[in-house]
Formats: C-alpha cells, structure tokens, sequence
C-alpha cells in the first residue's frame, strides 16, 4: 500500500455538499440545510474548494452535479456530501430533491437524482473520490412510490439505502470510499439537537489533522452509536489504494513531538506497539465488515479491548435482527415475541410521542381495506394478536394498536396518528416481505380449502341423490287413474269433505 498522504498542498480538493430540508411534498426535515452549513464549514476550513446548495429541486441538483463533474474531473481528492431524503429500489439508490412527487412509478426516473449519476462525476484514477451520504431518514415518498410500483418492483423496495460496493471502482492508486448515516437497510436520525448525530460527529472527526479517514469513520460511528445507544451505526465501504487524511498531516512540532516519545520508548513498548496495530488493524475490518463473525474473532482476540464494547454492541444488535428475520410468523400475520425484537433499537421520535391518537387522526390515514390489512400484519409481526387480517379493525385489532402504543411509551388511545402509523411502518419494514409471504400462502392455502369442501358438498348431494328411493310421481309423473276416477290421495280427500258435510246434516235433525 502506498502510505503517502492524498492531501499535499499541491493536490487539487473539491467537494460538492448539498442539504434538502423544504420538501413540498413530504414533511420538511429540520436539519439537512444545517448539516450542509457545517460539512461546507468544515471541509472549506480543510482546503477543500466547495460547491454547496440547499433547498435544491431536480433541476438545481441536476445542474450542480454536471458543474462538480467538470470541477472535479482533474481533482486530487473529491468529497461529495448528501444530507435530505433518500430511497432504494431493486437496490439501487436514489437521492429525493425537494419537489419530488412520487405518485406514479415512472416519477422514479423524472423526479429523482440516481446515487450512480452522482458516483459518475467523481473523478478517474489517480483521484481519491468520497461519497457521504447522511440520506436514511424515515421516507414518506418511498411508501407513496411503493403504492403505484409493480407489486415485483414495491416489494423490493426497502427502508434506508442500499449497499453500493466500492470494490472493482478503482483500478489505479486513487479510490473510492462510500460512507453511510447508518447501517444498509435502517433509519438515520435527525437528532435533537441543530444537526444530525451522524453531521456533528464528522465534522469532529473527519478533518483532525494526520487521521486517516478510516480511523476517522471509525471514532464516527463509535460516537453515533453511543449517541443514540445502539440504534444508529454509521457504516463505510471502501477500495482505496492508499491512505487519505483529508485534514492533512500531523502539525510539525506534533509530529516532531510523537518521534520523540517513540524514539524513547522503542524498547520498552515495541510488542504493545505491534499489539495496538493489530488490534486496531482487526477492528477496523470489523467494523467495516459488519458481520457477527468478525466481531466474535475481534472479541476473542481482545475480550477487553480498546474497542470491546462497541464491538459487544454491534454483535447484539446484529444478532437481535438476525433473530428476527428467522423468527416463525403465526397464522394470519401474527408473529412469535421474538419478532418484535426486529426494530426496537429504533427510538420513538419526538413528533410520534407529541401527538395523540384519537378517532380523527386515525381517518386522517384513509386507510383503505388493504392498507388496514397491512396495519394488522404489521401490528401481528410485532407479536399483537389482532385476531387475524381482514380489514376489520375491530376490537381485538383495537387492543392491539394500544398494547403497540403501551409498549412504546406512547398515550395507549388504540388509535393511530399519522406519525404513529409511520413509525410503525419503519419498525416493521425489515420483516414484512417475509410477513406478506405467508399471508399470501394462507390465502391460497384457505381459498383450495374452500374450493375443495365446495366441491365434496356436490358430490355428497349427487351421492345423496342416488341413493333416495323412486317414488311413483318422481317415475311417472301423476297418473289418472281409468274411468276417469281420482287417484287414491285425491278420492281420500273428497271423501273426507263429503264425510263431513254428511254429518253435519245428521247433526242438524
């Protein structure tokens, strides 16, 4: 690997930062624009050469992604930051500005800004080129989207972004690098304060003077992750071919005095020394991988590491979500207990706890037949009992919402508010192809039930039928008896008449 730094002062440092909170068709989100004000901030203050824009429709992103391609194209390092709305499809990704209307499937491509036209506009090789995307927030246009997408395309359709792998994208001694708010698939959050905790962190981290930038994302997601207890943890993908430190190196005297110590402590501390570079060497790939296995190898190798707990934390989340996409899912929708374990990292937004639900806000929703079926699978993978799915939102389902709303600290009404019901959404989202799945099968196993016990009552009625005994009229058809005389019912019912009348007569002498 080449250790030299991709930062010198002759190297050309552009970076385009965009921020969209103002959404006219969606709830405006409070700190993307302020997020971009900080990342312009920072990376300017690192001499980076900054192109940045807020509030930006499709054609103000469109138009500044073709002017930071011609920018950029001779670059040493380019850094294109993103802050605002987000959304996947058949895994690909794609970038929301503030006008978008998702209403029909074809808006898609008209009214979004494809993740793979920003990658093109980084810059070739030799050039380092960073993307940073802080665009996993809760997406009220991916569910309208996913209304009017082809049911193979809706499924498909998935919280947070997807993945984008980073090997295979340079070939020369430059790179790519794509860092993420959050894990693929989950929620990044606004945070409380002026800036999302993912924002803030970076603008911390990513420009410390003689921290490589993977070190950097590192000590980010330790910070996230610490910030929201777990429920947030920034991922990266990288394939550089070198090291980056977008802050530049070290200050002289701090590098002159870092030599110093090491020069007098070589001795003493040179098997701790190599220790620590494994250690954070091991790490650093755990982290960047992800899995459960490379966290139990880092946690074998260093119980009580510099890194132990994050690493303790990674490896419980990853096996609470691994629990619950396993988990058996009961009939009609209503999953095992363990399944509501999916999403309950995710923390109750401070708009979903202010509201209270009440008949009003839930006719708000418009919730048709299908959408009020999907609220009780949802509310059934989480463990609620509704009592089925069928669309009826009665008072088992009603039980349901309030034990949904109890368990989340939120006022139990058993009635949804419009945040609520998307909350709910985001918690579910990870299980429902699998929940949808056996709906589905349940239907077409009940409907063949119903055809086949439809068909076994004809056969038991034909069956029924040939077995009655003939009777003279079911042969025959009435008969005249000869002579013109009655059959015997008849003549038995004219005699009695006669009979009748006769001793009446008798009875009046």
């Amino acid at each position: 690997m080449d250790y030299a730094s991709a930062s010198t002062p002759s190297g050309k440092r552009v970076a385009l930062v965009m921020g969209n909170s103002a959404y006219q068709h969606a709830v405006e989100l409070p700190n993307p624009k302020n997020d971009a004000k900080l990342m312009s901030q920072t990376l300017r203050a690192a001499g980076f050469t900054v192109l940045d824009g807020e509030n930006l429709d499709k054609a103000a992103m469109a138009a500044m992604v073709d002017q930071f391609t011609e920018i950029a194209y001779d670059a040493d390092v380019a850094v294109v930051y993103y802050a605002g709305h987000g959304l996947q499809v058949d895994g690909r990704n794609y970038l929301v500005p503030i006008d978008a209307q998702l209403e029909k499937a074809a808006q898609l491509q008209t009214r979004t800004i494809p993740a793979d036209k920003v990658i093109g506009a980084l810059p070739p090789d030799p050039a380092v080129s960073i993307i940073i995307l802080d665009a996993c927030r809760d997406n009220p246009l991916a569910r309208s989207l996913a209304k009017v997408l082809p049911a193979s395309r809706s499924a498909s359709m998935g919280v947070g972004l997807a993945p984008v792998q980073a090997n295979g994208q340079s070939t020369g001694s430059g790179g790519l690098l794509i860092a993420y708010a959050t894990d693929p698939g989950a929620v990044a959050y606004d945070g409380k304060g002026i800036n999302s905790p993912y924002t803030a962190a970076l603008a911390r981290h990513l420009t410390t003077p003689g921290l490589e930038i993977q070190s950097a994302l590192t000590r980010v997601r330790a910070d996230v992750s610490e910030a929201t207890g777990g429920a947030q943890r920034p991922w990266h993908n990288a394939s550089l071919s070198r090291e980056v430190f977008i802050g530049g190196d070290a200050p002289a005297e701090t590098a002159k005095a870092a030599a110093e110590i090491k020069a007098s402590t070589d001795a003493a501390t040179d098997k701790t020394d190599v220790n620590w570079t494994v250690e954070q060497k091991l790490w650093e790939e755990a982290s960047k991988r992800n899995t459960v296995a490379h966290y139990e190898l880092y946690l074998q190798q260093y119980p009580n590491g510099n890194f132990a707990t994050l690493a303790k934390l990674n490896l419980d989340q990853l096996k609470t979500v691994a629990t619950a996409e396993v988990a058996a899912v009961a009939p009609a929708g209503e999953a095992s207990a363990s399944a509501s374990q999916v999403r309950t990292a995710v923390a109750v937004p401070d708009d979903v706890k202010l509201t209270v639900g009440t008949p009003e806000t839930e006719t708000a929703l418009n919730l048709d037949k299908s959408a009020r079926i999907d609220l009780q699978l949802r509310l059934g993978a989480l463990g609620h009992v509704t009592g089925g799915a069928d669309g009826a939102l009665g008072a088992k389902t009603r039980n349901a919402i309030g034990a949904w709303q109890r368990q989340n600290g939120l006022v139990e009404t058993t009635y949804l508010t419009p945040q609520q019901h998307m909350f709910l959404v985001v918690q579910t989202d990870p299980m429902m192809p699998q929940i949808r799945a056996q709906y589905e099968a349940q239907k077409k196993a009940a409907a063949a039930l119903s055809k086949a016990q439809a068909r076994q009552k004809v056969v038991a009625q034909q069956r029924v039928k040939r077995q009655r005994p003939p009777t003279q009229d079911t042969l025959e058809g009435p008969v005249e008896r000869r002579g013109g005389g009655m059959d015997p019912a008849s003549a038995a019912f004219a005699g009695g008449l006669l009979g009748g009348a006769l001793g009446g007569i008798i009875g009046n002498r």
